[in-house]
């Protein structure tokens, strides 16, 4: 028993251009030098696939065993394609026969063709080889010149150089070869019939690289595909060419039925194969009705024809059966015509099929699908986002409605427009160099939700999303809207720049409960945590939540960013700010407690807190509010605040190990900070209310005379605001 070793795939280096290259010619030069060996194999395989259906129901249904259902397929097929050859053969001597007799009508013709359009020397051409052809069936060898209105006879030699010897040789030769050539093919169908199954147990130990089953995958679906393009096509050409030949019957075309019968061959050429060979009925209706009625008649059935087989019913019957481009098949047929000649051109189709096949299959041949066959290459939002980069919006609107046609609006979003925008967020990062791109995607992006689905955004709404850094951002920020205002929810959508530095401030967030900060790139943190202060100082009854939409920032947490919550996915996002529709406290009576309500970026506390910030030299400065319900939240940061009030006086830690605190303190520790100081807020009636706090991320010197300071600013604000 033969035990091989075990076949461990490994992985194939890609070619370089000039290996590819060189690769491309060396083969193509083979297929042309070795024709006479490839083109029967070739052909035989081909009938092997056709036959394989017919063997198998042989040995199915009659239980014949496999060497007599073989040979008696093959018979089968020589008999058909005797039969069609003997038919066509007879046709086109009875045509021999009559073409003398449409000479008249054919001269006629032509003469008043050149009176109604004279001087055109291609008529005159027509007429000279019209004469030709009258002299070539012209009885007369004579050599006499021919009388007025006769056509001329053409002078005959007849010479006795001829043996019947050299008769024999010129024709064996002309029939050897066909001869030699169907033997062969029929010896080589045989034998991969008989053998198929161990042919194919070799092919797949050559080339499956231990990938049995992919390989075997690949050459059923080759096996399929082939054999039923094959069969398909045999039926449809069989009845295009009834119908043609019946039709030119009717119409009265001499030699009906071999026009038919050519057709059904001819038309295994891709494209042209049908009009090559209907060129000729429509010069015989020329020759035959001194009118023009006939050769209309026949052009028209044949438009009709074509037309309606190649539209309407082939791709019924084929649907995905090739899998190959147009394109492809023109290129196929371009290529194997000139390596192999007539025969090629009806062996294209067949051949780009299998290899089409074979790189759906195979990855070390995946280039060959990607390069030939009909699928798209790329997905729906890949080719959404190429419309969208490029600023077609017609073509961007016409995909998303076709996809919508078969698709409901959820999956358009999740699975179309939003994958888009992560490509584009890996491929133009938030540099000027990206700005153009960014800003013409995002223009057609727009105009494709304005088209297909129409959103309606308010002006004021209590929920409020904001792209974070950058359009696109603000992007996914409507798509997020579009899954809330499903239910009926006022929604604003607001761009990057109305949360930048010298805008924040101008937020109208009197009717917002909730805000969404919408980022799909990794590097969000510093920009969270700003946009987040300002808006607790401006609103802190406000729900700050996050939408990060990019698995490269997955250690981020809603404590490190210091919002809210923080979600991962838009249908959970969406969810969860439904759910969270708690009304908001009344907002006079926020304003009536101490500070509350203040802080709104450039509100006078907000800038009296970054004046306090920038005199102190740290990067932040804030109130914490002991009745602050959110700044309570947060445990450990509400214990600073609560170490400050018992105090009474300011409380300074330079960092997390300080003695003045019980060990670590998360909050300092999560958010990095190696500085805190804080100072009571007391009111008039000895109350304390909370601290204006200071934090700072590096180390601080802070001396006496600076939390004398703090301690006075802290008075001040109390004075003022208090």
């Amino acid at each position: 028993m033969n035990t091989y070793p075990e076949i461990v795939p490994v992985p194939r280096r890609r070619l370089n251009a000039f290996e590819a290259i060189a690769t491309f010619a060396i083969t193509a030069t083979l297929l042309y030098l070795g024709a006479g060996i490839f083109v029967p194999l070739v052909l035989a395989i081909l009938l092997a696939f056709a036959l394989n259906p017919l063997v198998s129901w042989m040995n199915r249904r009659l239980h014949l065993p496999d060497p007599v259902a073989v040979i008696l397929a093959v018979l089968i097929a020589v008999a058909a394609l005797a039969g069609f050859a003997v038919m066509a053969g007879l046709q086109i001597a009875n045509l021999v026969q009559e073409l003398p007799g449409y000479r008249s009508i054919m001269q006629t013709k032509i003469e008043g063709l050149q009176e109604q359009f004279g001087g055109m020397t291609w008529l005159d051409q027509i007429t000279g080889m019209m004469s030709s052809l009258g002299d070539g069936f012209n009885g007369d060898s004579t050599g006499a010149p021919a009388e007025p209105g006769q056509m001329r006879p053409i002078p005959v030699t007849i010479s006795n150089d001829i043996g019947p010897l050299a008769v024999i040789t010129s024709v064996m030769g002309s029939i050897v070869g066909p001869i030699a050539t169907a033997a062969i093919v029929t010896v080589f169908l045989i034998f991969l019939l008989m053998g198929r199954a161990d042919m194919q147990e070799r092919f797949i130990r050559l080339v499956s690289a231990g990938r049995y089953s992919l390989t075997n995958l690949a050459i059923s679906d080759a096996s399929r595909r082939v054999g039923r393009y094959l069969i398909i096509q045999l039926m449809v050409n069989t009845t295009y060419g009834i119908i043609f030949g019946i039709g030119l019957w009717l119409i009265g075309v001499p030699s009906a039925p071999l026009w038919g019968l050519l057709i059904i061959l001819f038309r295994y050429i891709p494209f042209v194969g049908a009009l090559i060979i209907a060129i000729v009925p429509f010069t015989l209706t020329f020759a035959v009705d001194p009118g023009w009625n006939m050769l209309l008649m026949a052009v028209g059935l044949f438009v009709v024809i074509d037309l309606t087989t190649a539209n309407v019913i082939e791709p019924r019957l084929y649907g995905s059966s090739t899998g190959v481009s147009p394109i492809a098949i023109l290129l196929s047929a371009m290529f194997w015509a000139t390596l192999w000649g007539p025969v090629g051109l009806i062996l294209a189709t067949p051949m780009t099929v299998v290899l089409v096949v074979v790189g759906r299959h195979l990855p070390q041949f995946q280039f060959l699908e990607t390069l030939l066959g009909s699928e798209p290459v790329l997905s729906t939002h890949e080719r959404l986002y190429q419309r969208m980069l490029n600023g077609k919006t017609e073509d961007a609107i016409d995909l998303s409605e076709d996809y919508l046609e078969e698709h409901d609006r959820e999956k358009w979003v999740d699975d179309v427009m939003l994958p888009a925008l992560r490509m584009a967020t890996a491929e133009l990062p938030d540099r000027p160099e990206s700005v153009p791109q960014r800003r013409q995607l995002i223009a057609t992006f727009e105009a494709v939700l304005n088209n297909v689905v129409e959103p309606v955004w308010q002006d004021e709404a209590p929920i409020m999303l904001i792209g974070g850094r950058t359009e696109i951002d603000e992007a996914a920020a409507r798509l997020l809207g579009m899954k809330l205002l499903d239910d009926k929810l006022g929604v604003s959508v607001l761009p990057p720049g109305a949360i930048r530095q010298e805008a924040i401030g101008r937020l109208e967030l009197e009717p917002v409960h909730t805000v969404v900060l919408m980022f799909m790139g990794a590097d969000i943190r510093a920009q969270c945590r700003y946009v987040a202060r300002r808006i607790r100082r401006m609103d802190p009854e406000v729900r700050i939540a996050v939408v990060l939409l990019n698995a490269a920032a997955g250690e981020e947490t809603a404590d490190l960013l210091h919002v809210d919550a923080l979600y991962r996915d838009l249908d959970k996002a969406a969810d969860a700010i439904k759910a969270a529709q708690a009304p908001v406290k009344n907002r006079q009576a926020i304003k009536a407690q101490p500070f509350a309500g203040l802080g709104r970026g450039d509100d006078a506390l907000g800038n009296a807190l970054d004046a306090i910030a920038d005199e102190f030299d740290v990067p932040v400065a804030l109130i914490n509010l002991t009745d602050d319900e959110r700044h309570l939240e947060d445990e450990d940061a509400a214990e600073l605040t609560r170490m400050a009030v018992e105090k009474g006086d300011v409380l300074v830690i330079h960092n997390s190990q300080s003695d003045s605190i019980d060990g670590d303190n998360a909050y300092l520790v999560t958010n990095g900070i190696d500085f805190f100081a804080a100072a009571p807020l007391v009111l008039a009636d000895g109350s304390v209310v909370g601290v204006l706090a200071l934090q700072d991320y590096e180390q601080h010197e802070f001396s006496e005379a600076d939390i004398a300071r703090l301690k006075a600013k802290a008075d001040e604000l109390v004075v003022k605001f208090g």
